[in-house]
This record gives C-alpha cells, sequence and structure tokens, in this order.
C-alpha cells in the first residue's frame, strides 16, 4: 500500500516536469535580426554586443551571440549596427515590439 501510495504522488511530478515546454534562459531562435529600424511601437533595451568565442570564430557566431545577448534582454527583435573588421564581433539595439 506504501508503494502505491508513494508512486502516485511521485508520477504527477515527473509527468509535470517532462511535460514542460519553457526553456530556462531565453532562446536565441526567437530573436529576428536585421540592419533595418524596427517599428515605432518596438520598445528600445539597450545595446548588445556579439562575440565570436572561438580562434576561428566567424560572423554568424557572433550575430548568433547577439541575438542571445538580445534574447538575455528579453528581446523579439536586434537591429545590427556594425561588424568588427575580422567579423568576430558585432553591435546592435534590442527591441522588444509587440
Amino acid at each position: 500500500m506504501k508503494k502505491l501510495s508513494l508512486t502516485l504522488c511521485v508520477t504527477p511530478a515527473f509527468l509535470l516536469l517532462a511535460c514542460s515546454s519553457q526553456p530556462l534562459t531565453p532562446q536565441k531562435d526567437a530573436v529576428e535580426a536585421g540592419r533595418k529600424a524596427p517599428s515605432e511601437r518596438c520598445q528600445s533595451l539597450g545595446s548588445v554586443k556579439g562575440v565570436a568565442r572561438s580562434i576561428h570564430g566567424t560572423a554568424e557566431q557572433a550575430l548568433d551571440d547577439l541575438k542571445q545577448e538580445a534574447a538575455n534582454k528579453g528581446a523579439t527583435y536586434v537591429q545590427v549596427f556594425q561588424y568588427s573588421g575580422t567579423g568576430t564581433a558585432v553591435t546592435g539595439e534590442a527591441f522588444k515590439c509587440p
């Protein structure tokens, strides 16, 4: 009887954890990036910087890092301003758009 009641108590907790779909950290995939200024309805969340963190870093890695930094601020869009001469760093401004 004790095993049954323990199983009935623990199983729902595991099911809830298994069904969770919200990531613990914001995801860069939810952030759109572009050079164009966002809609006037978007709210600025401040400047962001992305860096490729390896010796053989690429502009794509720097952009991914920029988008992750924007996502960490709650942004949905990041306006890209400038890449470094080597392409391993990029700056922009994060925005939260409706």
